[in-house]
């Protein structure tokens, strides 16, 4: 188990913002990552799972209590027929390159997202317009641990509730994603490293990459589209259609600022947004 003291959540976030930490907890397996949630919870802790922070915008003031980072814990990737099993902490990038060095299609689109598994499933991640999928098409079940039960079990993919970037684990955050089981079809390798250059391709002509950010930052079916206010900067944050940059320094209350009058502007043209990231702050 690695423990680290006041550490600066910046540093573990795509964002690149965020204060420190009291207790940021690195679990080196299953076990530990369980033992570390039971810890919490016997001793009243308040605690967070991150993955590799590509949907979190964290307070410069920092958080209390214990992030649990579930990067190097639940390492799982092993192929059985037509499924494959990984484990939560796994990269989408590593999953989708094993699953097209094994002759599986389905999942080149998600190539592009900086998430882990478990974060994917969470957020039920994937692809509009011109693909219209997402990670639950080809997913299975989910095994998590629950809390209250004190039990590690399997969910079918039906309990779990997907629904456009969601699941019922916004819902239950005493259910720990652990792993997930994918039903995938043949396809030879060669074309599936065809889709992620052609994903990759795409990505760079329609993302800004540039500056740290994490994504889109309201669901597609809800973003303002506002062309009134694209471009608009505060500090060091700018908003680019439905991404938020960080050009650097950017402050947590930049980033507020510009969600708070993006919202003003999506009801005043009878939007609804909904925000796709999480907000950390105490």
């Amino acid at each position: 188990m690695k423990r680290l003291k006041n550490e600066p959540l910046k540093k573990h976030t795509t964002f690149k913002i965020g204060g420190p930490v009291e207790i940021l907890s690195i679990p080196q397996s299953e076990g530990e990552l369980i033992d570390e949630i039971k810890r919490c919870n016997k001793n009243d802790i308040t605690y967070r799972i991150l993955g590799r922070g590509s949907n979190v915008l964290t307070d410069d003031r920092g958080i209390k209590g214990v992030v649990i980072k579930n990067t190097e814990s639940c390492l799982e990737l092993e192929k059985r027929n037509d499924f494959v099993e990984v484990g939560s902490s796994i990269s989408l990038q590593k999953f989708v390159k094993y699953c097209v060095d094994n002759d599986l299609e389905g999942m080149e689109y998600l190539y592009s997202i900086p998430a882990t598994i478990g974060g994917a499933i969470y957020m039920n991640a994937g692809r509009g317009k011109r693909y219209n999928k997402s990670i639950s098409n080809n997913l299975v079940a989910v095994k998590i641990y629950d809390e209250k039960e004190d039990k590690v079990k399997w969910l079918k993919k039906e309990e779990c509730k997907f629904q456009y970037r969601s699941s019922i684990f916004h819902k239950h955050k005493d259910w720990i994603i652990l792993k997930g089981k994918f039903e995938l079809d043949y396809q030879p390798k060669k074309i599936g490293e065809k889709k992620i250059k052609e994903r990759m391709k795409i990505v760079k002509k329609s993302q800004d990459r540039q500056y740290p950010n994490a994504g889109s930052i309201f669901k597609r079916k809800s973003v303002i589209g506002s062309k009134l206010i694209n471009g608009l900067r505060i500090g060091n944050a700018k908003l680019k259609d439905n991404w938020i940059l960080n050009l650097g320094n950017a402050s947590f209350e930049d980033v507020m600022w510009l969600i708070k009058i993006s919202k003003v502007v999506g009801y005043i043209t009878f939007k609804k947004p909904e925000l796709e990231i999480d907000i950390w702050k105490d």
